[in-house]
């Protein structure tokens, strides 16, 4: 599912690049200026989804949650730019096994590096990496003997990398909505039914603070 998710995506990417390269290729024959060739080279988003990822176990049922984030948009030309931010991202899941059916919480402070390409100015092409820094790991039972806590021991759960796959669609003005896959993996504790590898589905809004389709003054 991740490589053939991975293979479309940048399948993708590819033919919007060879597309514009050609486009820029025409302009230069043609006469006068592009009046769309405009761009912001600085731009701000904040961000809001729903969240459904589930561990890549066969065990386990996800469960609906939410994210949060804030991003800075560098563009280097009106179709590429570069983002980063920082996130707060859950996951929430169940597990499915005859001796246990608790559920877990997992909540982390997340920081992206990505890459954005337009096809046009209503769509917008993402991926990147995003690292996650667990802030706590808890379960629905107690899990930790040591002082009768529902958050997991440390090394249970791990800080984690993963990677994003994102598409935007402008609705209105300055807002868009969104679909991102996204997989997060880690070594994991030997034996243990708790893993750091997980994939899922995310659904969200996207408000920029300037308006990409307005010429900046």
């Amino acid at each position: 599912m991740i490589k053939k998710i991975t293979f479309i995506f940048f399948n993708l990417f590819a033919v919007v690049m060879l597309a514009q390269g050609d486009s820029n290729l025409l302009l230069q024959y043609n006469k006068g200026p592009d009046l769309d060739a405009f761009y912001r080279t600085w731009n701000f988003d904040i961000q809001a989804f729903a969240v459904r990822v589930n561990l890549n176990e066969d065990y386990s049922k996800p469960g609906v949650t939410y994210a949060l984030g804030a991003n800075v948009q560098y563009k280097l030309s009106k179709t590429f730019g570069l983002t980063s931010g920082i996130g707060f991202f859950n996951i929430h899941y169940q597990y499915e096994l005859s001796n246990n059916t608790s559920t877990d919480k997992l909540s982390y402070i997340t920081l992206p590096l990505t890459i954005r390409v337009s096809p046009s100015r209503n769509f917008i092409l993402e991926t990147g990496a995003v690292y996650h820094f667990l802030l706590i790991a808890k379960n629905s039972e107690i899990v930790n003997l040591s002082d009768k806590s529902n958050v997991y021991e440390s090394g249970v759960f791990k800080n984690t990398l993963g990677w994003l796959f994102s598409l935007q669609y402008n609705v209105w003005k300055r807002l868009n909505v969104s679909i991102q896959y996204r997989f997060i993996k880690k070594s994991s504790v030997a034996f243990s039914i708790q893993k750091n590898n997980f994939s899922g589905l995310l659904l969200g809004v996207n408000c920029f603070v300037f308006n990409p389709k307005k010429k900046p003054l």
